[in-house]
């Protein structure tokens, strides 16, 4: 009976023992997991970090920018809290330490993301405004389908109003870079067009003849008429040069007309070359000796062997004379803006100065942006879309000269306006001109005048841009940082600006100026304004359109993305 005891007492102390260590066990290990709060928040940082990579990679963030944030992630999820007997102290510093961590970066996944938007929606922009470039130079010429391209161009302009995340932006920069190639492939093509049309009209001088090359010409116009596409103006230009070779091989007879166009094609761009400054003694040892071999050719192949090396030295040429024509051009611009600004000068009796009129087209002001564009251009047909705005540029200023001397009051449709919408077809749709001559806006919808207000330009060391541009951006309200460090002249304080619509990057805007009180003729000289500031309203703006804040917000409410900014 006692040994029985003896033994349920044993048993029982040892129950009891057993049961304290894994109590203790229980509290220990507790003691060592850290504070259940602070390992939940870690937790939910992690996700919410996790959430945050996830949104970023969706909006169309490059993997490149969240490398960093990934690699540290990585770091961070490959840690675990730190193992200490009779405290949790340690462990619950680490799961505070992994939250902070967490929440920065997020913080700077949320930056990247800023950043990411910004960059792709500068870009896009910069691809609209090439898209809106080229689409005016061929607009002005009227070949090729003008109006696919222009309804294109709106769809676009429609994206880039509503655009919201790097994806939409990137979406719209395809596109418009895409749109861009093809319009500057639309003139060489024709330019292709043109050659095979003379080309046949050689043939007929040497009665042979051309019914089957004609109807091919007629096909390839259409297809031109038809293409929108990179690839279609490609595809057809490499049809175009089959054909004329095989006009060539057709008929023996045609090879000095043929020969003699090729010639004097070379001649003319040889000519050009020398007006723009470039030397151009290479290419004309290259026209001696290929003159020199059309006349000894006798045979078919002779013929094109001198035909394809004349085709080789002009296309050798047109890179430099292209690029030559280009510089030539923004000096031509800037003199003859000069020559006519200096026989045409505006005395100031505020400050007993003078100045010139029309500094927009000098190098300070649409001639220092065709040289930036230059900078970073280096493809041919980069080039070439400059020259096509040089010209356009050459137009707005016959046009400023001419509505100098309009004595039609302001609010009225003056002939410069008719002009400038048969130039660059915009008869159709809402039009802001911007008459720099007599520093007023005119709203146009589909050629009828809706109404008119005075505004202040840029003065003249900064002047607005002339040009068709279209909106880049709209921004209501909105505050303006100076790109100027104080102490320049040109500095402002952060501004805040309760309408504005960006007609060109760069950061000119059409926008409200509460602090001024004047607007009208020479405002965009050195004056004395009434609202008696002498800080920022005695002289013209940094290039922006300036305009009183109720007349700025109707042309605000009473515009759209869509608007066409014409100012001359």
């Amino acid at each position: 009976m006692q040994t029985r005891r003896a033994v349920h007492l044993k048993k029982s102390v040892t129950q009891a023992l057993l049961g304290g260590l894994i109590t203790a066990l229980m509290l220990l290990t507790a003691a060592c997991g850290g504070d259940p709060h602070a390992q939940q928040q870690a937790t939910q940082g992690r996700d919410q970090l996790d959430k945050a990579i996830r949104h970023a990679v969706t909006i169309g963030v490059p993997a490149s920018m969240l490398q960093p944030v990934r690699r540290q992630a990585q770091t961070l999820n490959s840690t675990s809290a730190p193992f200490s007997l009779f405290s949790d102290q340690a462990a619950t510093d680490y799961y505070n330490h992994q939250a902070s961590q967490y929440q920065q970066l997020q913080e700077q996944t949320q930056t990247i993301i800023t950043t990411a938007t910004n960059q792709f929606q500068t870009q896009a922009q910069h691809d609209m405004q090439n898209f809106q470039d080229a689409l005016t130079a061929q607009r002005t010429k009227g070949k090729g389908n003008i109006q696919a391209f222009t309804e294109q161009f709106s769809h676009d302009q429609s994206l880039l109003s509503t655009a919201q995340y790097p994806k939409d932006y990137a979406v719209i920069s395809k596109e418009a870079a895409t749109y861009t190639q093809a319009l500057e492939l639309l003139p060489v093509t024709y330019s292709q067009l043109n050659t095979f049309h003379t080309t046949i009209t050689q043939m007929q001088k040497a009665h042979i003849d051309v019914s089957a090359m004609q109807t091919q010409y007629q096909d390839d116009m259409q297809s031109f008429n038809a293409a929108v596409m990179p690839s279609d103006f490609q595809n057809l230009g490499i049809l175009l040069n089959a054909q004329y070779q095989q006009a060539v091989v057709s008929s023996i007879q045609s090879l000095p007309y043929v020969g003699s166009a090729k010639l004097n094609q070379f001649q003319t761009q040889l000519a050009q070359l020398k007006t723009y400054g470039m030397n151009g003694s290479a290419y004309q040892k290259r026209y001696d000796a290929d003159r020199a071999a059309m006349s000894k050719a006798t045979t078919i192949h002779a013929y094109l062997v001198v035909s394809q090396q004349i085709d080789t030295d002009m296309a050798a040429m047109h890179a430099d004379l292209v690029q030559g024509q280009s510089y030539y051009m923004v000096k031509q611009i800037d003199r003859q803006a000069k020559d006519w600004g200096n026989a045409h000068l505006y005395h100031d009796k505020f400050d007993n100065h003078n100045y010139i009129v029309d500094s927009g087209y000098t190098l300070d002001g649409i001639g220092y942006w065709l040289n930036r564009e230059l900078g970073w251009t280096y493809a041919t047909q980069d080039y070439q879309a400059v020259i096509d705005e040089e010209n356009n540029q050459l137009f707005n200023l016959s046009m400023f000269e001419q509505d100098y001397s309009d004595t039609t009051p302001y609010n009225q449709v003056h002939a410069t306006d008719l002009a400038m919408f048969d130039h660059y077809k915009l008869y159709k749709g809402q039009v802001v001109v911007v008459a720099l001559a007599e520093q007023a806006m005119r709203l146009f919808q589909d050629g009828k005048l809706v109404s008119s207000f005075h505004v202040t330009t840029g003065r003249v060391e900064r002047p607005s841009l002339p040009g068709v541009w279209t909106v880049q951006d709209r921004k209501s309200p909105t505050e303006f940082k100076s790109t100027d460090p104080p102490g320049s002249p040109y500095w402002y304080p952060p501004t805040h600006i309760n309408y504005g619509i960006n007609y060109h990057w760069g950061g000119f805007f059409i926008h409200d100026s509460p602090w001024r009180f004047d607007y009208g003729p020479h405002t965009q000289f050195p004056h004395a304004d009434s609202s008696g500031d002498v800080s920022f309203s005695f002289n013209g703006s940094h290039g922006c359109v300036n305009m009183a804040e109720n007349q700025a917000a109707w042309i605000y409410t009473h515009t759209t993305w869509n608007t066409m900014i014409a100012i001359y």
